[in-house]
């Protein structure tokens, strides 16, 4: 991954915004994409400094990182499709022609910074855990802290989906239903793709218990959203976990094996099993637990902290 900064017009107190692109991804003129890590913003602890996230901060300012994310990349005059992250395999479809469905997510300018509107608000209503478009200067918008981001393109078909795959979304299969959709919706052939897999919490630090390893290999289910019956042996045999002593990182020697899950790993598996190419696909290997200092981790800092977001789209042809 390739680390870039910018000064946007209005530059925050802490610096400059920083954010990382993937290196396979740069080559396309049209797409525009980055992962923002935590520094350039105007949030104050427990979301320092760059927070777009309404939930732990100051509505103040974490519409004023949105607004900084937009124009660290020339992007503050687009309209943003979001939506409401439930840790489900749904996919969503945006359709400029139909922007009624996506309301309030856009075109209304709910929140100004300085007398600037902002058009990324704060209260989607659609529920899923991925988007996906082949519109032009419309931005896919989505934030995180520990969960994967995962950037979809397609070349051949000028189509991307940005999807949000945490535990519970992998484990119902997130990676394989997007590609899925791609497929349905815009013919993208699997083998075409090119996917980013972005900073998320790595297998080093993400200790989970025996409930999650059962949801994966199917011996528990989920009360609601379960997983599709016809992609729960993909889920299972995505799955990666290993049994780590836990006297190996552990201030108190123990006699006890923590179980931990490789999300980084499982999504890649899956992405593999959906039919996209190894060589086609990046892991940026970043745990957000470990790197504190430049993301946020809901895990690490015990569920007071921001989010980081992730945007995603496609200029016109020629601009």
């Amino acid at each position: 991954m390739i680390e870039q900064q910018a000064v946007p017009t209005h530059g925050a107190p802490s610096g400059p915004v920083r954010y990382l692109q993937f290196e396979h991804l740069l080559q396309f003129p049209t797409l525009v994409h980055a992962i923002f890590t935590r520094h350039g913003g105007y949030s104050q602890s427990p979301c320092a400094s760059f927070n777009v996230s309404f939930k732990e901060d100051q509505p103040e300012a974490a519409a004023a990182n949105r607004l900084l994310a937009l124009q660290a990349l020339g992007l503050e005059g687009w309209p943003c499709a979001t939506v409401w992250q439930i840790h489900s395999a749904e996919v969503a479809l945006f359709e400029g022609a139909r922007w009624e469905d996506w309301l309030p997510d856009w075109p209304y300018r709910a929140v100004e910074v300085a007398g600037r509107p902002v058009i990324w608000t704060p209260r989607p209503r659609r529920k899923a855990d991925a988007i996906m478009t082949a519109e032009r200067n419309v931005v896919l918008a989505m934030s995180f802290a520990d969960c994967l981001p995962l950037l979809f393109y397609d070349p051949q078909h000028q189509v991307i989906a940005l999807a949000h795959a945490g535990w519970r979304g992998t484990a119902r299969g997130i990676a394989l239903t997007t590609v899925e959709a791609l497929y349905q919706h815009f013919g993208s052939a699997p083998e075409s793709l090119l996917v980013g897999i972005g900073p998320g919490i790595g297998a080093c630090c993400y200790v989970v218990d025996e409930l999650v390893r059962d949801l994966f290999y199917g011996r528990r289910e989920f009360a609601e959203l379960p997983v599709r019956p016809d992609l729960r042996n993909l889920v299972a045999e995505s799955a990666v976990f290993s049994l780590v002593p836990a006297s190996q990182d552990s201030p108190a020697p123990s006699d006890e094996s923590q179980l931990r899950l490789d999300l980084w790993e499982t999504n890649r598996r899956q992405l593999l099993l959906a039919g996209v190419k190894a060589e086609h696909i990046a892991l940026a290997g970043l745990c957000t637990a470990c790197h504190q200092a430049d993301f946020f981790s809901y895990r690490a800092e015990r569920g007071r902290t921001g989010r980081f977001p992730v945007l995603m789209a496609l200029r016109a042809e020629g601009a």
